[in-house]
């Protein structure tokens, strides 16, 4: 009769060494990632920011200063630039330490109409977009954190807003189904390309310009802390829809 040997410590040790040494290096690898993605999208609003001050700071050492208008252009384009670099820092802020919800009774229809007015409010006005919304009974009222869902809602509007720079139809649909909520957020932009589906949830991940590729891994971060999920089910054609799904179950304390 035969026996077989069993593995021995050492040859289970190294397999033990090198599993870690392996979740050690993708641990490594993605913390580069996100340094480098951080340190270029805060690179260019500062770029420009520095650019702006030292042309002052060149015109009041000259004794030449700026025309009001030119003077009113440069602060506007600061302001918008250390607006935009805010707006990076919250969203890595959301990212890597989400905050529990404050769970309140929630008027779906009524935040969707917020964050559609909110974003038209910055939207180009040669951009000609059509609104659908339908928000179903049962799900007129949800339970969640009003501000954190407002910005996941905000992030996935804007996000289809700019796969439309010609303009296009939008559409934000919210049905209940099976012990959640559902949020349907569409458009008829250019899709999602089959490569690039498996990336897009990933932080700095974007296929726009001047996309700087947060809003989605922030609308998911935002649904994972209530227990939902953000996922797409339309890609690789015409057109592109990510459901913003919350649970159910809960109730306000």
């Amino acid at each position: 009769m035969s026996v077989e040997a069993a593995p021995s410590s050492a040859s289970a040790s190294d397999e033990s060494t090198a599993l870690a040494a392996r979740l050690l290096a993708e641990k490594t690898a993605a913390l580069a990632r996100l340094a480098a993605g951080i340190a270029h999208e805060l690179r260019n609003p500062l770029a420009v920011i520095l650019a702006r001050v030292q042309l002052l700071e060149i015109a009041m050492k000259g004794g030449k200063p700026l025309p009001p208008g030119k003077l009113e252009m440069t602060l506007r384009t600061v302001g918008e630039q250390a607006v935009r670099a805010s707006k990076i820092i919250e969203s890595l802020s959301i990212f890597a330490r989400p905050r529990s919800p404050e769970l309140t009774s929630v008027d779906l229809a009524e935040t969707i109409g917020h964050v559609l007015s909110d974003v038209r409010a910055h939207m180009p006005e040669d951009r000609t977009v059509t609104t659908d919304v339908d928000v179903a009974p049962e799900v007129h009222t949800v339970v969640a954190d009003n501000v954190q869902l407002m910005t996941a809602l905000r992030q996935l509007t804007i996000n289809a807003l700019q796969a439309m720079p010609d303009g296009g139809r939008l559409w934000i649909r919210a049905r209940g189904r099976e012990g959640s909520v559902e949020v349907m957020v569409g458009d008829t932009g250019s899709g999602v390309a089959p490569h690039d589906a498996p990336r897009i949830f990933d932080p700095f991940f974007s296929t726009k310009p001047s996309g700087a590729g947060l809003g989605l891994c922030v609308a998911q971060t935002i649904a994972e802390a209530h227990g939902g999920s953000v996922r797409l089910v339309a890609s690789g054609g015409p057109g592109a829809e990510f459901v913003l799904s919350l649970p159910t179950r809960w109730r306000v304390p």
